[in-house]
């Protein structure tokens, strides 16, 4: 589904990323790991395009991407969701949903049915200003208009940031429904271990711009890993 080769980028003359692989495949989600600076945001940027990488390649389905703007990789099939959410706080709920459409591959002009089921708190206040909405409110609306688009892959960056332990679980259980329902694919910055537990089938943990240790969720229990690795 997605597959990173070798990417670097930064922001720049500051390189940031130093050669990542990441390869994630249909139905799974897979966590990224690593301190402040290492690179994750800048890896997931450099993925949708917002900071066009300076080498390496970026596949989805096989196709390469890395060359082409935000709005054509977003056709392709790559949703983002960026850390503090990035909603249009002056729009209505229902307004930041349909921006979501414009990246829909199917060209689709009506909010998908199964977005308002998930959250019929949305439903409910689709004319409220989106600015006025809590905190995890927020959070499942800009999932939400990440999904209008019929992403292949969606790309997630510190979802459980600023939110009730309550949404965070909520938000786990949406990860696993969408890979078992949708055929996506799922790559999640995250700090929240719970989370990472309850959602993801792997974690990869970046340090100084490069992946460095990918495995299965049994390393969550490894001390001397994460101590390494994780602590501050």
């Amino acid at each position: 589904m997605l597959k990173v080769e070798q990417l670097t980028g930064g922001y720049g003359s500051a390189q940031v990323l130093n050669g990542v692989d990441l390869n994630v495949n249909t139905k799974e989600v897979v966590a990224l790991l690593g301190r402040n600076g290492v690179g994750k945001t800048t890896l997931l940027k450099s993925i949708i395009g917002v900071l066009p990488p300076k080498g390496g390649k970026v596949l989805i389905d096989g196709e390469p991407v890395e060359r082409m703007p935000t709005f054509a990789v977003a056709r392709r099939g790559i949703s983002y969701v960026p850390q503090g959410r990035g909603i249009f706080d002056k729009l209505s709920v229902e307004e930041n949903l349909q921006i979501g459409l414009r990246a829909c591959r199917k060209r689709s002009d009506s909010i998908p049915d199964f977005i308002y089921e998930r959250f019929p708190i949305l439903h409910e206040r689709r004319q409220q200003q989106a600015g006025s909405m809590s905190g995890g409110q927020k959070q499942q609306l800009a999932i939400s208009r990440a999904l209008c688009s019929d992403p292949k892959v969606l790309l997630l960056d510190e979802p459980s940031e600023g939110i009730q332990p309550n949404i965070v679980q909520d938000i786990g259980r949406l990860l696993r429904e969408l890979v078992a329902e949708r055929e996506m694919a799922v790559v999640v910055v995250e700090q929240n271990l719970e989370l990472v537990r309850q959602a993801c089938d792997r974690f990869c943990i970046m340090v100084k711009g490069q992946i460095v240790h990918s495995g299965d969720k049994s390393g969550l229990d490894d001390e001397e890993l994460l101590t390494t690795h994780l602590s501050v």
